[in-house]
């Protein structure tokens, strides 16, 4: 299955350029490997691509990217990312700083990767692979044993240059099970928002668009299960959650419709 989707980027102020220069910089790096970007970048993708009335994109600088574990025991993207100019500031964490955006008297703003590999027993923890230390993520492998959703991006700088270049993002419910798998474990805001957007491309998108749907499915196994067990949580808990920018009844109407039912 080969879905490919284009979008136009466009920055209006220094944290739109930073966060297209992450992705373009990341995407050129690993280009040839089997890599997925996830987290915050991998939401605001897959809206920008699969875009929903009503329902605003949440953009981040920050760039999270999935590996398998052999690739990170290769220690080919550590490389990479070093003769990039990054520097390691922890075993799976790079920075590389950009003297050029720096406003007259202000911090030197950063570019930021964090490298994760597939967490196999459904817990978030940190393994060692090559002699560096890697957060491992759930729902992870799945992702990178599928094809990917491949985001072909124009980007335009403040100063009107233009980036070309393109990035890999796992389908749109195994980027749901992704962010269900996250919030399960950190309950955070920002993630129950994630779910939100994701679950409103799915239920207006065909699943041949958006890479298939198997999460209405029953009996769930695996990372589907464990996922669909927090979604439903996580609906049952939105009523009571002030700090969720969401329409809880919406949200727990879209997961009842579309996630199936454990247990």
């Amino acid at each position: 299955m080969d879905i490919r989707r284009r979008v136009e980027l466009v920055a209006t102020a220094y944290a739109d350029e930073l966060s297209i220069r992450s992705l373009a910089e990341i995407g050129t790096i690993t280009a040839d490997q089997n890599v997925r970007i996830i987290g915050g970048q991998m939401t605001a993708l897959l809206l920008t691509a699969f875009p929903v009335p009503g329902i605003a994109v949440r953009r981040t600088r920050d760039i999270d990217a999935g590996i398998t574990a052999e690739l990170a025991g290769s220690g080919v993207i550590h490389q990479r990312l070093l003769d990039h100019g990054y520097a390691a500031t922890s075993g799976n964490s790079y920075t590389r700083p950009l003297p050029d955006l720096a406003v007259a008297g202000g911090p030197v703003p950063e570019l930021a990767v964090d490298l994760l590999i597939p967490s196999l027993d459904g817990r978030f923890r940190s393994q060692e692979h090559g002699g560096r230390a890697f957060d491992a993520a759930p729902g992870l492998a799945p992702a990178l044993a599928a094809d990917p959703i491949v985001i072909d991006v124009g980007g335009r700088m403040l100063n009107g240059a233009r980036l070309e270049f393109s990035v890999p993002v796992p389908t749109v419910e195994l980027a749901l099970v992704i962010k269900a798998l996250a919030y399960g474990s950190r309950l955070q805001a920002r993630d129950a928002e994630d779910i939100y957007r994701l679950l409103e491309i799915i239920n207006l998108y065909p699943a041949g668009e958006i890479g298939g749907r198997r999460l209405h499915e029953t009996p769930l196994r695996a990372s589907r299960r464990d996922a669909a067990v927090h979604l439903h949580e996580l609906a049952r808990r939105s009523r009571r959650r002030s700090d969720l920018d969401v329409p809880a009844a919406r949200l727990a109407t879209l997961i009842a419709a579309l996630v199936g039912r454990v247990g």
